[in-house]
C-alpha cells in the first residue's frame, strides 16, 4: 500500500511517530511547540541557586511534555532525568521511588552507588549501606532521611540531576504537602538535586496550600492552552515531513477542534494522515474525506475515560443533552453565562440541525443544572448566578470532536 507517493509503510510510520505523539509526552525542544517563553523562564529560574520549578495547568495541556523537555535541557549529559509519579501512599515513598528508578535505569549509577557506599562516602549506617550496595533503596521514614538520600544520589547520579515529580495534585493530604515543602527547603540547602513538579490546578497556592514558606524556592510556571500558531505548526510540520499538502482550512479546523489541547491536535492529525495513507488512490493532497475520516478515527482512538464521561452525560431518555454540551464547548471562554451560551451558541447550533426540536431557554437552563449532577457524571460545574464551565477542560476537545462528526462546527468564533 503506497497511497502517499514515495513512502513505504515503514517510512510513513517512522515520520508519524517522530512528529505526532498523542499517547506520549514530548521531550525534545524541536517538537515542543508554543512553549518557548516557558522554557526560557525555567532556564532562568534554574540559574538561581536552590530554585525549583512548579508547573501547573489543566489536565492534557502539556505539563509533562514541558517538564520533560526542560529536564532534558537542564540535565547534564552523563545521565537521564528522573521521572516519577506522585501516586504513592506517601510523599516519602515517592522520593524513594525516584531514587530507586534512578539506580535501576543506569548500571553505571548503581556501580557508582556501590563504590561510594563501600568507600564509606555516604556515611550511612550498616543497614542502609548494605541495602544500597545491593541496589535496594531502603525505606525512608523522615524528611531528613529523604534529604540525605537525595544528597547521596546527587553525588552518584550526574553533575546536575533533575527529578520530575509528576501528578502532584494526587498528594491531597495536607501533611504530605508539608513534607514536600520541608524537603524542598532542606534540599535547596544540602543537595544539588533540582526538582520540576507538575500538577493539575489553577494556581500554585491551590496545590501547595498553606505551605507557601517554600514559595521562594519555587518558580511557578502556568501552562495554558496552545496558541493557534502553535497548533497549526504541529500539523504543518508533520505534513512537510510526509511531503503532502494540507489546506489551511483543515489545519485551522484541527486547531479549533483541539481547543488548544495538544492531545487533540496530535490525535486528529495522526488519524487524518493515516486516512490519506489508506486511500486506495495515491494522493499528495489532503481532501475533505481524509479530514472527516480523521475526525471519526480520532473519536474511536480517544481516551476511554473521555468517551465514558461524554456518554454518561448525554445518553439519557432525553436526547437533547448533546447539543447543550456542544453549546457550552463553543467559543473560547471557559466559563460562560446561561444567556450567552443559549443565544450565541445553542440557537445557532440548532439552526443547523434539521429535524431537531429546539428547547426553551428555561429547559436549557435545567439541562445545564442536571449536567452538574452525579447522574450525568458531574461533567460541568456551576460558578454561581448562571455561570457554567466544564469540570475538566480537556473534555471540551472531545465534545468538539463529537460535534464535528455530526457536521456541527463549534469553536470557530475566532483565534485565541
Amino acid at each position: 500500500m503506497l497511497a502517499i507517493k514515495g513512502l513505504t509503510e515503514d517510512r510513513f510510520k517512522e515520520i508519524i511517530k517522530e512528529n505526532l505523539t498523542p499517547a506520549k509526552a514530548i521531550s525534545s525542544p524541536q517538537h515542543l511547540k508554543g512553549r518557548a517563553a516557558a522554557l526560557l523562564q525555567i532556564d532562568r529560574a534554574f540559574n538561581s541557586p536552590g530554585k525549583h520549578i512548579f508547573i501547573y495547568g489543566d489536565r492534557g495541556v502539556g505539563k509533562t511534555s514541558l517538564a520533560q523537555t526542560a529536564a532534558i535541557i537542564r540535565q547534564s549529559s552523563d545521565a537521564d532525568p528522573i521521572l516519577v509519579s506522585c501516586g504513592s501512599d506517601t510523599f516519602l515513598t515517592t522520593i524513594r521511588d525516584a531514587v530507586s528508578q534512578a539506580m535501576s535505569s543506569n548500571p553505571a549509577i548503581q556501580k557508582s552507588v556501590s563504590h561510594k557506599v563501600k568507600a564509606g562516602v555516604a556515611g550511612f549506617g550498616y543497614e542502609w549501606s548494605s541495602s544500597l550496595s545491593r541496589g535496594v533503596v531502603p525505606t525512608v521514614t523522615s524528611v531528613n532521611e529523604a534529604v540525605d538520600l537525595l544528597k547521596f544520589l546527587g553525588e552518584c547520579h550526574s553533575r546536575e540531576p533533575v527529578i520530575i515529580l509528576d501528578e502532584f495534585d494526587q498528594v491531597a493530604d495536607d501533611k504530605q504537602r508539608k513534607m514536600c515543602a520541608d524537603l524542598l527547603k532542606l534540599v535547596s540547602e544540602r543537595a544539588k538535586v533540582r526538582f520540576i513538579i507538575c500538577g493539575i490546578g489553577t494556581s500554585i497556592e491551590q496545590l501547595i496550600g498553606a505551605h507557601l514558606s517554600a514559595g521562594r524556592l519555587l518558580s511557578p510556571v502556568e501552562v495554558g492552552r496552545l496558541t493557534h500558531d502553535a497548533r497549526w505548526e504541529i500539523v504543518q510540520r508533520a505534513a512537510e515531513a510526509l511531503k503532502v499538502v494540507v489546506a489551511q482550512n483543515f489545519i485551522t479546523r484541527i486547531g479549533q477542534i483541539s481547543d488548544g489541547f495538544p492531545y487533540y491536535v496530535h490525535l486528529t492529525a495522526e488519524q487524518m494522515f493515516w486516512s490519506m495513507f489508506d486511500d486506495p488512490i495515491v494522493c499528495g493532497h489532503c481532501f475533505h474525506g481524509h479530514f472527516a475520516e480523521g475526525v471519526n478515527r480520532a473519536i474511536s482512538e480517544a481516551e476511554t475515560a473521555l468517551k465514558f464521561i461524554y456518554d454518561k452525560a448525554t445518553q439519557k431518555y432525553r436526547d437533547d443533552y448533546q447539543e447543550v454540551l456542544w453549546a457550552l464547548a463553543d467559543q473560547h471562554l471557559l466559563c460562560r453565562q446561561t444567556t450567552d451560551i443559549y443565544e450565541k451558541s445553542y440557537l445557532p447550533i440548532m439552526a443547523e440541525r434539521s429535524g431537531r426540536t429546539t428547547i426553551s431557554k428555561k429547559t436549557f437552563s435545567g439541562r445545564l443544572n442536571k449536567l452538574k449532577t452525579d447522574r450525568h457524571g458531574e461533567v460541568i460545574i456551576g460558578r454561581g448566578a448562571g455561570w457554567y464551565e466544564f469540570r475538566d477542560n480537556v473534555v471540551r476537545g472531545y465534545v468538539r470532536l463529537r460535534a464535528e462528526r455530526e457536521g456541527v462546527k463549534i469553536g470557530a468564533e475566532g483565534f485565541a
